[in-house]
């Protein structure tokens, strides 16, 4: 069943539980749980060390309900609990629901219609899906004994490729579908103790193209590739004693970003307009950031006056994410929307059935007039259920 805490085998802020089927060894279960801590180090925070400029801080202040949205509460799978992870420009979304049967499974949405996706593995979560419908995510190969990146469309599953000894981390398709994430070496493939624990970021040119590693920045050891934009340029975050956010040029030459009171960030989503979005480590917690085309950064958590705050997708002039308020701790952060530097809570979903409290916004498109975002309310309870608002 999904419930309010990240679960233990990797997705991006799925919340679901390890109650379905355990990864087989314990050496699977770590590698999984690399991808959880480097995808999702988001509503606990980030903790990361650089030395970088900043910009002025939006103006602070508590947030307002949004008035101009609606929410709706999206089909699942016959259980309890789901949650969206990702939507395309074009208005379709992936995630996880529990089923009737109490398992859970990787749904694609359609028109707000969720159908499940056979994906022969365990645990298997999405991370992205394009306007082609190509979906991309990790899940656990029973035959083969590993976590594996995989590539669907059409109802055909595929193994998104690697080189010998290394396991596929991906983590967004594009709509020219290119694929960027993370290279980790298999501990059981690999040369010397530990060489498992290092990700590389990477970039597939296609979904059957062996993957191109992406240079680090000078002194940076790992690294993990989370977003492309619209020209090609993808961001991540580079790590070294802590994290530096990343660009990467289309021709693979990085730049470091400057992160709040030099504490470090990520680089999670590039919006429409190649406006790179985030997070930084501020001392109480985490605000949403955001980069302009200088990469001179903006302080967006500010406005909602509290300690957490993420932005995890972006269209034009919009960001939308998670922060805590004032009125709204950490523990029950709420889905925000970001227009321009002016901030506003997205109100959580309910029906007879679910009493949405809290939530999150994990992703954002443009349809005709409308502003789709998309994402998940919890209840008191934990329980997350996936949630539409329409914006006008």
């Amino acid at each position: 069943m999904l419930d309010n805490g990240f679960f233990h085998t990797g997705g991006r802020g799925t919340g679901r539980t390890t109650s379905g089927p355990h990864l087989r060894t314990a050496r699977a279960k770590r590698l999984q749980a690399l991808l959880t801590a480097t995808l999702l180090a988001l509503e606990g925070g980030l903790v990361v060390v650089a030395v970088v400029p900043v910009a002025a801080s939006a103006a602070g202040g508590d947030m307002r309900a949004a008035t101009n949205c609606t929410v709706s509460l999206l089909a699942g799978l016959g259980g309890r609990g789901s949650n969206v992870i990702a939507a395309s420009s074009n208005g379709l979304v992936v995630g996880i629901a529990d089923t009737a049967t109490g398992g859970s499974a990787p749904v694609l949405w359609r028109q707000g219609r969720p159908t499940p996706l056979a994906i022969p593995l365990q645990t298997a979560v999405p991370t992205s899906v394009n306007q082609a419908g190509v979906v991309v995510g990790t899940g656990y190969d029973d035959t083969l004994q590993m976590l594996v990146g995989w590539w669907w469309q059409g109802g055909q599953y595929h193994l998104l490729p690697v080189g010998p000894g290394d396991i596929a981390l991906p983590s967004m398709v594009s709509d020219s579908g290119v694929v960027v994430g993370a290279l980790v070496a298999d501990g059981e493939h690999s040369d010397g103790p530990g060489a498992d624990d290092n990700e590389r970021p990477a970039v597939w040119s296609t979904v059957t193209a062996a993957p191109r590693e992406l240079m680090l920045p000078s002194g940076a050891q790992a690294g993990h590739a989370f977003s492309i934009g619209p020209d090609g340029t993808i961001g991540g975050v580079a790590l070294a004693e802590g994290g530096t956010p990343v660009l990467w040029a289309p021709d693979g030459t990085p730049k470091a970003l400057p992160s709040l009171a030099g504490r470090g960030g990520v680089v999670l989503a590039i919006d429409s307009d190649g406006h790179a979005l985030g997070q930084s480590a501020v001392p109480e917690g985490t605000h949403a950031v955001g980069w302009d085309a200088s990469g001179l950064i903006t302080d967006l958590g500010a406005a909602a006056a509290g300690p957490t705050s993420n932005a995890l997708a972006g269209v034009a002039g919009i960001a939308v994410g998670s922060g805590s308020t004032p009125n709204f701790r950490a523990s029950r952060p709420q889905a925000v929307i970001w227009v321009g530097k002016s901030a506003q809570i997205l109100p959580p979903g309910s029906d007879n059935q679910f009493a949405g409290v809290s939530g999150t916004a994990t992703a954002v498109s443009r349809q005709g007039a409308t502003t789709v975002v998309l994402g998940f309310s919890a209840a008191a309870n934990g329980l997350r259920r996936a949630t539409e608002w329409s914006c006008r």
